[in-house]
């Protein structure tokens, strides 16, 4: 049985996606129809819908048959702020069990895990009352990540197609899958650095943003992990208790493959307030990996071959492996990230449809520019160009036109004339009549009068198309170091934000509950 765990955070993250994230938590702002954790819950799901086992030989079996049996959000938000989302997310996914585990505080991305490690490996019961299935392993997902999550790839990697767990499974377990992507040199520093050995994927050295350049392979906050991974987190809970001068004695909790259910009663028996008073913060990417790639570096040597192999009398508490992906992945930290993300969601949506509909998905023209006519909407009337999703109680005018890459959210109103394109329209926003939006988010219940031009700029939202495994770059400052002004941006429009007619917003972005009776270009109002 395999399960998920996606760290969504809690209110103090998500600075940088403000105003977005002042009305609705920032995993479950809408990107292509869906709220953006709720994109992770759909890649697990479409692993299976029928609970298996993972052989233990590892071999012959088709690993994207192995399905999540149960999905726990991990954060720190109010429970009432997610109860709405959990109740449509349990309906929608009638075979999964979706909870929501909340810190005391800001754990960390590992101090969470370990907090609730117990019910993270806690078998599902079965509905005759039996105990099911034990966890064999457990993906967890960042909520600020955005992609085509390869898990069976994953799967495939840390169960069948590793040597390493067959030939030296007591001396070197793998302890955590982690996938990887390529980026360019420049911008290797703002992620999480890896160096990888090509032949048996080992994870030799790992860096979270390096000062200088280490490896463009960098971590894509995707992990599976093997529930002896806790093995690791506890020796390093209790250094950091050491370290910090608690004198109380530790236990370390063993979750071994013969005996992976091995609790410590002791802990368990504790009061609430002595396991929330114990709880530390601890970071999957400083603490654990690095320690995990330490130990796995320690115990290869270079042959004459110029590959590692692992070392015959090699002490190590488990391996690393990175699986590299060519995959779209994305990091949603700014708001320019969504409408890249929306673009991206829209057409693995649209790719998944025809191979549903068993459709040919046409291979792109050999010339770099394909043009696309506009086509009428058959159910609405209005016309739509390229990938376009719009929600059933949305009101759409037939003379409007739609696209590429438009979200428009649930009770939406677009007026007759109105063009929009590459934008996400949230719920209940009003556009006006032959208004013009482009690159730019129009926030809840905002109003956009007639004949209006809101536009943002499209080169904060794409990765340079020129450079090979180019991506966003996630720190772009906000202003110009030499001019201190406003640099180029998608235009925001906050939540209840009234632009009245023939305003024209540039590059700029508008606080919740403004009114806006002039143009404006590239500020910030506040």
């Amino acid at each position: 049985m395999l399960k998920a765990v996606i760290l969504i955070g809690g209110p103090s993250k998500g600075t940088r996606f403000r105003p977005l994230s002042l009305d609705v938590p920032k995993p479950l702002f809408p990107v292509a129809g869906l709220p953006v954790v709720q994109h992770h819950i759909d890649a697990c799901y479409r692993l299976g819908q029928q609970r298996s086992s993972i052989p233990e030989d590892g071999s012959e079996s088709n690993v994207s048959k192995y399905c999540v049996a149960e999905v726990l959000l991990l954060g720190y938000y109010g429970d009432d702020e997610l109860a709405d989302f959990l109740l449509t997310a349990t309906q929608s996914y009638p075979s999964l069990r979706i909870r929501y585990l909340r810190e005391p505080d800001a754990l960390g991305t590992a101090g969470g895990l370990y907090h609730f490690r117990e019910t993270i490996l806690a078998p599902l019961g079965n509905t005759d009352g039996s105990e099911g299935e034990q966890v064999q392993a457990f993906f967890v997902m960042n909520g600020d990540v955005c992609a085509d999550f390869p898990l069976d790839e994953m799967l495939d990697m840390h169960f069948c197609n590793n040597s390493l767990q067959s030939q030296h499974q007591q001396k070197q377990p793998v302890l955590i899958t982690v996938m990887a992507t390529e980026t360019t040199r420049q911008q290797s520093v703002h992620y999480g650095c890896m160096v990888v050995d090509k032949e048996t994927n080992i994870i030799q050295h790992y860096v979270e943003k390096p000062s200088t350049f280490v490896s463009n392979t960098v971590n894509c906050g995707v992990y599976l992990c093997s529930p002896r991974l806790f093995d690791t987190i506890a020796e390093i809970h209790l250094e950091m208790s050491n370290s910090n001068g608690n004198g109380t004695q530790q236990h370390t909790i063993r979750y071994t493959s013969s005996n992976k259910n091995n609790i410590n009663l002791q802990q368990q028996q504790k009061p609430t307030e002595e396991r929330v008073a114990a709880a530390m913060v601890m970071w999957m990417e400083q603490d654990v990996l690095r320690r995990l790639a330490g130990e796995s570096g320690s115990g290869c040597s270079s042959g004459g071959d110029g590959g590692s192999r692992i070392k015959k009398d090699a002490v190590c508490s488990g391996v690393a492996l990175a699986a590299t992906t060519r995959n779209w992945w994305s990091q949603l930290k700014t708001a320019g990230a969504a409408i890249y993300a929306n673009r991206h969601y829209l057409a693995l949506r649209q790719q998944r449809q025809r191979l549903l509909q068993r459709e040919p998905i046409d291979l792109p023209l050999p010339s770099p520019v394909k043009c696309r006519l506009a086509t009428a909407d058959p159910k609405g009337g209005y016309s739509t160009i390229g990938n376009v999703y719009v929600h059933p109680s949305a009101q759409v005018h037939p003379t409007a036109l739609l696209g590429p890459n438009v979200s428009v959210g649930e009770g939406a109103c677009i007026d007759q004339g109105v063009r929009i394109k590459e934008s996400i329209v949230l719920q209940d926003a009003v556009i006006g009549q032959h208004s013009l939006v482009m690159h730019s988010i129009i926030g809840r219940r905002a109003k956009v009068g007639a004949w209006c031009r809101v536009e943002g700029s499209a080169a904060c939202s794409d990765p340079n198309p020129n450079v090979a495994y180019a991506k966003m770059t996630p720190q772009l400052p906000l202003f110009n170091a030499l001019d201190g002004r406003l640099n180029p941006s998608i235009t925001i429009l906050g939540c209840g934000v009234n632009v009245e007619s023939e305003v024209v917003l540039l590059n700029s972005i508008v606080l919740p509950y403004k009114t806006l009776t002039r143009s404006y270009k590239n500020e910030i109002i506040l």
